[in-house]
């Protein structure tokens, strides 16, 4: 209750009637752990998959990513979120899987920036940092993780499919003939 209140900025009164009516209503559904009471979205809620994308749009994903990701937006050509998150199948516990290809960076300086952003989005980030040249070899050698990964949904936080054709180059030709 307490973080919700401090989240949301309501009162212990006003928070738990929101949440009783939030209740009443199915949008949400509770379980007691000990003498912790924990919320979540009810998925089997009608209107899940409606409040589940206004909530992405308001406090998205791709926004906390871009800025967490902003200031290596000079060194990275492309970075997507793919796998369960990009399918809309991820719950809370699965982490946010982040694909990145570019050059003159480190994952140490990578890692440095990520925290805040796991911290906002309350999930773990696991990211792949890939070289242009290392990206295109593990594409020309058609390995099964690049080739489902890119097979797969994306949700582009830095660049677009554009971009991500020019850092693959004729690897992606290839394998899309």
């Amino acid at each position: 209750m307490n973080e919700i209140m401090r989240l949301t900025g309501l009162g212990s009164a006003s928070a738990q009637r929101e949440l009783k009516r939030l209740h009443e209503s199915g949008v949400i559904v509770s379980e007691r752990i000990g003498n912790v009471r924990r919320f979540k979205p009810n998925k089997d809620c009608i209107v899940f998959g409606e409040l589940s994308g206004l909530v992405k749009k308001t406090f998205g994903l791709v926004s906390v990513l871009n800025s967490a990701l902003a200031p290596l937006q000079h060194v990275l050509n492309v970075a997507f979120v793919y796998g369960a998150t990009a399918k809309e199948q991820e719950n809370m516990d699965t982490p946010v899987e982040l694909l990145l290809i570019g050059d003159n960076t480190s994952y140490g300086e990578l890692l440095s920036r990520l925290p805040v952003a796991e911290r906002l989005l309350r999930r773990k980030i696991n990211p792949n940092l890939y070289s242009i040249p290392d990206f295109k070899r593990r594409l020309r050698e058609q390995q099964p993780f690049i080739l489902e990964v890119l097979r797969g949904q994306k949700i582009y936080v830095l660049g677009d499919e554009t971009d991500l054709e020019k850092v693959s180059g004729e690897e992606l030709n290839q394998l899309a003939g």
